[in-house]
């Protein structure tokens, strides 16, 4: 990967920056949280793939494992505190600040998450495997969504640039 300036933070990286831009995307966070729910797989990598597909580059095989196993102690994390919030959220409005609380240190969880990213992107690697096809080959994505997947990705970046 391309080195790149040095963001002020380490967790205000450029891509948590493009993760919550494209996240508002129209019809981007469905698709997400679609093959999150029936395909099992982690939106942070999933956002990962988009921001290097939007910029045009590959990923490795091997960046991708050791993304996917690096990562997995905080993807579980991610996924208790996203159930105990769905849970939680069973009970509003009783349960509307604790529901709220939850839902900022799951977003908070994935910021982490998109920085261990950030900083794996920042390494060197033989670049070689479109990250559209490396994530649909890891969670069964079929052709038809990744080509949405992919349509998601150009149509943000038309609207950008």
């Amino acid at each position: 990967m391309s080195k790149s300036a040095a963001p002020s933070s380490p967790l205000e990286n450029p891509l948590w920056l493009f993760s919550l831009d494209f996240y508002r995307h129209p019809e981007v966070e469905p698709f997400l949280l679609d093959c999150q729910e029936r395909r099992g797989a982690d939106v942070c990598l999933l956002l990962w793939a988009s921001y290097v597909t939007a910029a045009g580059q590959l990923l490795s095989d091997e960046s991708w494992r050791v993304a996917e196993r690096g990562l997995a102690p905080r993807r579980r994390m991610i996924s208790s505190v996203r159930r105990l919030r769905r849970w939680i959220g069973r009970m509003r409005p009783r349960t509307r600040a604790l529901y709220e609380y939850c839902k900022r240190y799951e977003l908070k969880l994935e910021q982490l998450q998109l920085a261990a990213l950030w900083k794996l992107q920042q390494e060197t690697w033989p670049e070689d495997r479109p990250a559209l096809e490396l994530a649909g080959q890891q969670y069964g994505l079929l052709q038809k969504e990744q080509a949405r997947w992919a349509g998601l990705i150009e149509s943000y970046r038309a609207q950008r640039g």
